[in-house]
């Protein structure tokens, strides 16, 4: 008996078709693609009954009702497989993939939020899955240099989105201060003014991810960076010293103590409730605000993250605030290695869906997979109905600031050892707690810093 199969014949139809008509159309549409020898299904018999994953849990809410109870289980409906996502914490992936190591054994598909390219060793390559899809719908560079080891010419995970970080401000409090903002300059002016009026500068310095990425955005654009494009550490220069100087005093004239100890919300929850008046994070705070506190809602505006002085080049960068990528262990079961490339192609393959189930949150990292997003963007039907039908247009331009963790080379394995020991925000912290004058900051930071380089040379990983 030919029970059928479900197909999408639209982003949000779906209707049966026999089994033979079914096989025909994956055989077709994944030779179009150039993955026909993957993704053509096996037989009944054959295939795996089972997929799990590992995900972190959204900091948009809704998203994980889309996925695991609308998407996963259409898909393997579909596919005639159950489908399980565990969930947990942004402050556990790390430690959860390592325990997963050490164990040599869990999930089919694990999600990290952050690049992971000191899991690379055991890490299976997807080269199979990415070099058709870039061929078919290109590449966002800083996925590319998150996901790729040029050494080893491996990619070692799957990007299918990464969260922009935009500036989120109290428009009427800046306005009336007199300042936009748009330099890190104007922050720390505004910020002296704003503080006196019971709105803090909101940026985190303790081991947050929020932490580590604010603070890459304000040491690239002071024109410096951990490494080299040769994957040398130049940590200790003069414009580190001036990011450090420049942090230290925006932490003492312009925050409040609290932010050594914030962690990967405490942010969101100080700009909701009206405790701060800037902030970098994802559009996580907007939404949050639509939809909790529509009043308040429209004093908070979107900007682009702050560029640097103007003497050391004047740079707008912002890191990704969270960079999504699938792995697969290599000692995942062939069978479910199989069917969990399958998984991923086909969601790749319908991204549109997943970034209009985000709000916008998750970018894609292969762009032609939402060929219309600018529209999507400025057309948002949410901040319309608020009276706000430009809220998100400063994500239009988030792909001339926006770049990688390991910035201006490849998220490497000691990039990825960098920041998950959050010693960037620990130099920082150094000096803002007069705990180190900024230049013994900085030379402790190289001092950390350069054996982890040294190991992951040593082991022809970079």
């Amino acid at each position: 008996m030919d029970d059928g199969k479900w197909i999408r014949v639209s982003d949000t139809r779906w209707r049966r078709v026999s089994r033979r008509k079914f096989l025909k159309a994956s055989a077709a549409g994944a030779a179009a693609a150039g993955l026909a020898p993957l993704f053509a299904l096996p037989r009944a018999a054959e295939q795996a009954r089972r997929l799990t994953f590992l995900h972190w849990s959204h900091f948009v809410p809704g998203f994980d009702k889309w996925f695991d109870g609308e998407y996963t289980k259409e898909w393997g409906k579909a596919n005639g497989v159950e489908v399980v996502v565990d969930h947990v914490p942004s402050s556990q992936v790390a430690t959860r993939a390592a325990a997963e190591v050490a164990a040599q054994k869990g999930h089919d598909l694990y999600q990290f939020i952050t690049p992971a390219p000191n899991f690379e060793p055991e890490l299976e390559d997807m080269g199979d899955l990415v070099e058709p899809l870039i061929k078919q719908y290109g590449i966002v560079e800083l996925s590319r240099r998150s996901t790729y080891n040029p050494k080893t010419k491996k990619w070692f995970a799957l990007s299918l989105s990464f969260t922009p970080d935009p500036a989120h401000y109290r428009k009427d409090a800046f306005d009336q201060v007199g300042f936009v903002p748009d330099s890190w300059d104007n922050i720390l002016r505004a910020g002296r003014k704003l503080k006196a009026m019971g709105l803090p500068i909101g940026i985190a310095i303790s081991g947050c991810i929020d932490s580590n990425m604010a603070l890459r955005d304000c040491l690239w654009s002071f024109g410096s960076s951990v490494q080299n494009q040769s994957s040398e550490v130049v940590i200790n220069n003069k414009n580190t010293v001036e990011a450090i100087k420049y942090m230290r005093a925006v932490y003492k004239e312009t925050m409040e103590p609290e932010v050594l100890a914030w962690d990967d919300s405490s942010n969101n929850r100080a700009m909701e409730g009206g405790k701060c008046s800037w902030t970098l994070n994802a559009i996580s705070i907007s939404r949050s605000l639509e939809k909790n506190n529509p009043q308040f809602s429209p004093k908070v505006q979107l900007w682009k993250p702050p560029r640097g002085p103007q003497p050391l080049g004047g740079k707008r960068l912002g890191s990704e605030h969270v960079f999504f990528s699938y792995a697969i262990w290599k000692f995942t079961p062939p069978a479910q290695k199989k069917l969990a490339k399958q998984f991923l192609v086909d969601y790749a393959n319908n991204w549109k869906r997943a970034f209009v189930g985000s709000e916008f949150y998750e970018f894609p990292s292969f762009p032609g997979t939402v060929p219309n997003l600018n529209e999507l963007v400025v057309h948002d039907p949410v901040a319309a109905r608020l009276g706000q039908p430009n809220r998100y247009k400063e994500l239009t331009t988030t792909l001339d600031w926006s770049t990688n963790v390991g910035f201006p080379g490849y998220a490497n394995g000691p990039e990825g050892e960098v920041f998950d020991t959050y010693l960037l925000p620990q130099m920082f912290a150094l000096a803002a707690t007069d705990r180190a004058s900024p230049e013994e900051a900085v030379k402790w930071a190289e001092e950390q810093m350069k054996p982890i380089f040294a190991k992951w040379k040593a082991r022809g990983l970079v």
